[in-house]
């Protein structure tokens, strides 16, 4: 078994690494204070948390990958929304400061992220999955996140970086 899985699969490490990706793009704004980027990662950790409770699928990492993907396109996302408001930020207040497009996808064993409509994928995220007992190859067409790679860009890809430790 995986470290930071139990028998139920949980979800920890990835959640963990969403919701601190998601605060590290803020403190390089430098508007918010350390105890507010704390609070606003532990908030948007128990929201993450809450929202997959029953669409984490550890035995199957695809199912429900579109319903756990954030997605910032000139609108907040509701869930980073929620947690701007429980540590008394608006939406609006917290959407000046992060990228008008980003999409992050939190799977189970694997969390990445693209900033812009036509930035690079990149793994902020990953861990081996325990192999499966006799189960089918999963059609890699089911992810949410291949769906980008496979429709195709209208314009070359754009690189950006963006380091994450723990």
């Amino acid at each position: 078994m995986n470290q930071g899985y139990s028998s139920r699969g949980e979800m920890g490490p990835e959640v963990t690494a969403a919701a601190t990706f998601v605060s590290r793009l803020l403190r390089t704004r430098g508007f918010l204070s350390e105890h507010q980027l704390h609070d606003f990662r532990d908030c948007l950790q128990q929201s993450l948390s809450e929202h997959y409770q029953n669409h984490w699928f550890p035995d199957r990492p695809q199912k429900g990958s579109g319903y756990r993907c954030i997605r910032m396109n000139h609108e907040m996302d509701p869930i980073i929304g929620r947690a701007a408001g429980r540590i008394g930020f608006t939406s609006d207040q917290l959407f000046a400061l992060l990228p008008r497009e980003l999409t992050l996808w939190v799977d189970p064993f694997e969390v990445s992220y693209r900033i812009g409509e036509d930035g690079s994928i990149c793994v902020l995220y990953e861990a081996e999955a325990p192999a499966p007992a006799a189960a089918p190859s999963p059609d890699p067409t089911q992810n949410c996140k291949n769906q980008f790679l496979i429709g195709g860009r209208t314009s070359p890809p754009k690189n950006y970086l963006m380091t994450v430790s723990s």
